[in-house]
């Protein structure tokens, strides 16, 4: 049983019966307990401009947890029974990036659930250096989440320049800012304000303000106002842009301090029209960050299950077979994280 992306059209995506993988040399057979559902699979479902590259007919989901069911030849580092989770990318291991440590950007990245089949299915077989074993006290739902908190954490640890003290602006308050946000303020970060649209008043900022960040609504308010109101600083030291609208980044110049810095984190489907003398002459500072690496899966699963990152109140919760109604609540944005459970 599997969720799979059938034609190169809007919707085509059904559960349906797939025969079980078989690993091979170096991979880990892993029985699927938990898989979520992300933004890049609701963009698989409605087949925008730019996703002809998918495999088609392929099972999606790249957020999963499980139990290590088999193993193929030559894998030392996991027994059948261990509770393990594996990551979205597969790179290379040898391109001039992955041998520099940043397989994020591998020159023959494979994105699992796109390129290649995914996690929203019983079993998925994956190779061993992919694979991490869970902290124990983390759930099997926590777990799943650990791929989108991954991302935060590589865009706040190592692609911006946070320091203790500084105060913080997030944009989009999705999975990813939600995250980024709390990664913040581990950081040290004194204050942290997420700022989203009225379309996510409903649900998006109410999360934001249980996990205590400070929240601001894009159309509603003066941004600088409001800001100012917040934290009693008149700029942000550090912008995490985190919503993937192009408009939002204009918004980020607008709020950044002179010598401040921004990283951009979200995916953006248009262009940015940014007049880059304003910050030349303020040298702001301007990065990017895409998905994660090895380190930053460590560190997700171990700040989750100390704490000190929460999930649990941005997950929803659906037994596997209710899977194309958490497609249908995700892209109505009834559900901020459908998390699928096959043991229900």
């Amino acid at each position: 049983m599997a969720i799979v992306k059938e034609e190169r059209k809007k919707g085509a995506v059904k559960i349906r019966d797939v025969h079980t993988p078989e690993p091979g040399n170096g991979e880990v057979l892993i029985r699927v307990k938990s898989t979520a559902i992300c933004g890049s699979d609701l963009h698989a479902y409605e087949y925008p401009n730019g996703y002809e590259f998918m495999k088609i007919p392929v099972i999606l989901g790249h957020e999963y947890s499980g139990v290590v069911e088999d193993l193929g030849y030559g894998v030392t580092l996991f027994k059948p029974g261990d509770r393990v989770m594996g990551e979205s990318n597969r790179y290379c291991g040898i391109c001039p990036n992955c041998r520099s440590g940043r397989t994020n950007i591998c020159d023959r990245n494979l994105m699992t659930g796109l390129h290649i089949d995914g996690g929203m299915a019983e079993y998925i077989s994956v190779p061993q250096n992919l694979v991490h074993h869970l902290p124990i006290s983390l759930s099997y739902s926590e777990a799943a989440v650990a791929q989108p908190c991954s991302v935060s954490l590589h865009a706040v640890f190592d692609n911006s320049s946070i320091r203790p003290g500084d105060a913080v602006a997030v944009f989009g308050p999705g999975v990813v800012g939600l995250m980024a946000a709390q990664g913040a303020q581990v950081l040290g970060a004194a204050e942290v304000v997420l700022i989203g649209t009225a379309a996510d008043a409903r649900s998006r900022l109410p999360v934001a303000r249980s996990l205590g960040l400070k929240t601001i609504i894009s159309e509603e308010q003066d941004l600088l106002e409001a800001f100012a109101g917040h934290t009693g600083r008149t700029r942000a030291d550090v912008v995490l842009e985190c919503s993937g609208a192009a408009e939002a980044i204009r918004d980020a110049v607008k709020l950044v301090r002179k010598g401040g810095s921004i990283t951009l984190v979200g995916i953006y489907g248009s262009p940015a029209n940014v007049f880059f003398s304003s910050l030349v002459r303020s040298e702001i500072y301007v990065r990017t960050s895409y998905t994660a690496t090895w380190k930053n899966y460590e560190q997700s699963m171990q700040l989750i299950a100390s704490g000190l990152v929460q999930v649990k109140p941005i997950i929803n919760e659906y037994p596997f077979r209710d899977g194309m109604q958490a497609f249908a609540d995700a892209l109505a944005k009834k559900a901020l994280k459908p998390v699928l459970n096959l043991d229900d």
